[in-house]
């Protein structure tokens, strides 16, 4: 399903490529979709991947074939093959990724970033607001870009509050040997690279973080523990990843156990004590 006509330029600014790629999400796909159309930023460009979808998502989609430009739906080798395949689809000057269940923080997030997108920047990262539910209440926690500089340990901010320039993402595609660490993977290579990144206070994305909850620890650990090599020294990485790895296994299920035995009422006591009740200030 693709637009007849080219996506117009009414100004010199920029032409933004939001992305979404999903499969097996009716359940989100609608409010994704209505976040990115909604955004009052005029020379933006939308393009869908969907991985083959068995459920309703690709009739969902096509229902929204008026504000879409380009959106196709086809087998693909798992999330970041398909988001190769949104950036080689997709024509804009920067590309973001806005998958299923991600949405933009409000509609006029991309016109709040005119001055950055049109400064000499490589990489844009934004702050995000995660939504973290569980069997005690819903958290909401607003977080802004990290140091760049510790990029080897961790992603600054999330994929969905990043906007890269679209000849990057060609030239440094994600690496799908990564089943979770491939955008941090390639920002660390735009980094090395001499790429110049530059932080922003704007909250650019609402993310859901129930996906990370499906995340191994291990594997987490063990990806970016492969990425950072040759970035720092051996003894940083054993020193970074030797803690973590200790606290999934040790502090982490001495913590899960207290918790499970406690009242929920001492739980959320101790959660606004410690100040992670997610309460955005």
């Amino acid at each position: 399903m693709t637009k007849d006509h080219e996506v117009t330029r009414p100004s010199k600014l920029p032409l933004v490529s939001v992305v979404t790629v999903v499969r097996n999400a009716d359940s989100v796909i609608a409010e994704t979709i209505d976040s990115v159309l909604e955004q009052d930023y005029t020379p933006t460009e939308y393009v869908v991947v969907d991985g083959a979808s068995t459920d309703r998502t690709w009739d969902i989609v096509q229902q929204y074939a008026g504000g879409i430009d380009t959106a196709v739906s086809e087998p693909d080798e798992g999330i970041y093959d398909a988001m190769n395949k949104g950036a080689e689809l997709a024509s804009g000057d920067w590309i973001i990724y806005m998958n299923a269940g991600d949405t933009f923080a409000s509609s006029d997030v991309l016109s709040s970033l005119k001055d950055p997108l049109t400064s000499a920047a490589d990489v844009i990262l934004g702050g995000v607001r995660k939504v973290l539910v569980d069997e005690y209440e819903t958290r909401r926690f607003q977080e802004y870009p990290g140091e760049v500089e510790a990029l080897w340990k961790r992603m600054p901010t999330s994929h969905q509050s990043t906007l890269v320039r679209r000849r990057h993402v060609l030239q440094y595609p994600f690496d799908t040997s990564y089943r979770w660490c491939a955008d941090q993977d390639q920002l660390l290579r735009l980094q090395a690279a001499g790429k110049t990144f530059r932080t922003v206070d704007t909250v650019i994305s609402v993310f859901d973080c129930q996906s990370d909850q499906a995340r191994s620890g291990d594997l987490y650990i063990r990806e970016r523990w492969r990425l950072s090599e040759g970035h720092v020294s051996f003894v940083e990485r054993c020193l970074q990843f030797g803690y973590e790895w200790a606290h999934c296994h040790l502090w982490g299920p001495i913590v899960s156990k207290l918790r499970s035995i406690l009242p929920s009422s001492w739980v959320l006591q101790i959660r606004r004590l410690r100040g992670t009740d997610g309460t955005i200030q």
